[in-house]
């Protein structure tokens, strides 16, 4: 008797959901937060976790310049920057440290030898490669890096070709004043050459990564980049004197925004821990809603491509025994009054429900955590609207004052099912607005359920993803700077900032 397996069962051409494509952001909210730690974090990004890449790459265009304007290369730039990335990689491949530009190709030895104990540079970074440690053209330098090295002012980019500014030819002057003369001249001339040898990896260690010589010139250049205070900085250097404090009270840098949430009015008189309790707020209102976006879409898995009126009848029924309890409540502002726990502890519980995959229970945490949201916007308003004006916030869907008005303040007087009801129906107007919106002119569908003869039809089933802020970069800058010790203790690097805040 035939047996089938099911990994060879294949849908039949009107089965297939082909054309349908996944994404972070299904209800299109999260900018509101992406931009609000732009504001509190300017000058790096999640992608860019070492800040010695900044110097590095002013110095190797620096370099670049000087041996074309001599004619010692015909290598295009873009190829001269992806063989340094490549051979920081090698020099950073026994370190123990991560978020390294071509740290996957390297672990997975993809890279080749031209012979014994000489590795073939040329062959595993240049853009013509068939197997190359970086698809995109320009490398991590255009990929990654490259707003951030714009933001401050250190290079430029014209007609595919990356120039350097002012700031940075005095970045590209700090790293040789700083590196010995030699070993820069020795990585040059693996670059050019396209080889590196395994016995000049222990040689080249000054230029690694994390090896930045604490106050010297080039250390000085970069402290200054991320520690400056002015109109822009002012919040990342306010958020580097926090980080630091907490950290040094023991606060684990995972927890350092809840921990601002928690302290907010010990320390409100400093912006940036406002704007980190403004962050959490914003978080808590976007992971409350995709929560319920999530049960939606379970219900609708659950329920075999139910009618509409099934879904949100189902829903209500599944949620009102664990909202209303022995409660009977006359109103959605009933529920809000009686919803005392703090906002930390319900976001927790919310995530909990969401990890162990119990849908009920978590919308059932995202509706109580939505409340107490609005009843914090209620107690600080005139400061929200403030900080959302001051730093131009106001316009990003999904921020703090219009996300409590369209999903709680104008439902305040509605019956808890009819709430549920509006929000259900209100969530999948949504989706189905921004999902059409995202698609443009391709033919990706980003959906994650259509309506078709009167169902609903489940495409994908999604689940709540928090943004990421920038955090975790922040602190590997500030560990590479000497900030911290490899137990993450305040060094005395750190103590001295400390000290001398706000004495400038």
């Amino acid at each position: 008797m035939a047996q089938y397996k099911q990994t060879e069962i294949t849908n039949v051409y009107w089965a297939s959901n082909e054309g349908f494509k996944g994404g972070r952001d299904p209800l299109g909210i999260q900018n509101s937060s992406i931009a609000t730690y732009s504001k509190l974090l300017p000058g790096l990004t999640n992608l860019t976790s070492h800040i010695r890449y900044y110097s590095l790459y002013c110095w190797l265009l620096s370099e670049y310049d000087e041996l074309e304007k001599a004619k010692k290369t015909t290598l295009h730039q873009y190829n001269f920057i992806r063989r340094a990335e490549l051979a920081m990689a090698l020099i950073m491949k026994d370190q123990g440290v991560g978020a390294v530009v071509g740290a996957l190709f390297v672990s997975q030895g993809r890279y080749q030898f031209k012979e014994d104990g000489v590795y073939d540079i040329a062959n595993g970074a240049d853009y013509e490669s068939n197997d190359k440690y970086w698809t995109f053209r320009s490398g991590a330098l255009g990929q990654y890096y490259l707003g951030s090295l714009v933001y401050y002012e250190l290079i430029k980019v014209e007609e595919e070709r990356f120039y350097l500014r002012n700031k940075g030819k005095d970045l590209a002057d700090a790293v040789r004043h700083t590196v010995d003369e030699r070993i820069c001249r020795i990585y040059i001339e693996c670059i050019l050459n396209g080889s590196l040898a395994e016995k000049s990896i222990e040689y080249l260690q000054p230029l690694a990564l994390h090896r930045i010589v604490v106050d010297s010139e080039e250390w000085y250049r970069l402290n200054e980049l991320l520690t400056k205070s002015d109109k822009d900085s002012s919040l990342r250097r306010e958020t580097i004197w926090l980080l630091l404090n907490d950290m040094s009270k023991g606060v684990d840098v995972n927890s350092f925004v809840k921990s601002r949430f928690m302290h907010m009015d010990k320390d409100c008189c400093i912006q940036a821990s406002f704007g980190w309790y403004f962050y959490y707020l914003c978080e808590g209102l976007h992971y409350s809603i995709d929560s319920f976006f999530s049960l939606i879409l379970h219900k609708i898995y659950e329920l075999h491509n139910p009618t509409m009126e099934l879904l949100i009848q189902n829903i209500i029924e599944s949620l009102l025994p664990a909202i209303e309890i022995e409660n009977n409540y006359a109103s959605l502002d009933d529920l809000r009054k009686d919803v005392d726990k703090g906002i930390d502890i319900i976001y927790d519980d919310l995530r909990n429900a969401v990890g162990l995959k119990d849908y009920n229970l978590a919308a059932t945490y995202a509706i109580k955590l939505l409340l107490r949201i609005y009843t914090e916007f209620e107690r600080n308003v005139n400061r929200i609207e403030e900080f959302e004006n001051q730093h131009d916030l106001k316009r990003q869907r999904g921020i703090l004052s219009e996300g409590v008005l369209f999903y709680v303040k104008r439902y305040l007087s509605c019956s808890i099912p009819e709430f549920i009801k509006t929000l259900i129906v209100q969530i999948m107007q949504e989706h189905t607005v921004i999902a059409i919106a995202k698609m443009g002119k391709s033919n990706s569908d980003l959906r994650k359920f259509i309506l078709e003869d009167g169902r609903v039809v489940l495409i994908e089933q999604r689940y709540p993803i928090e943004t990421s802020p920038r955090v975790k970069s922040l602190f590997n800058f500030l560990q590479d700077m000497g900030y911290f010790d490899n137990e993450n203790r305040l060094t005395e690097v750190a103590k001295k900032f400390i000290e001398d805040y706000g004495k400038e």
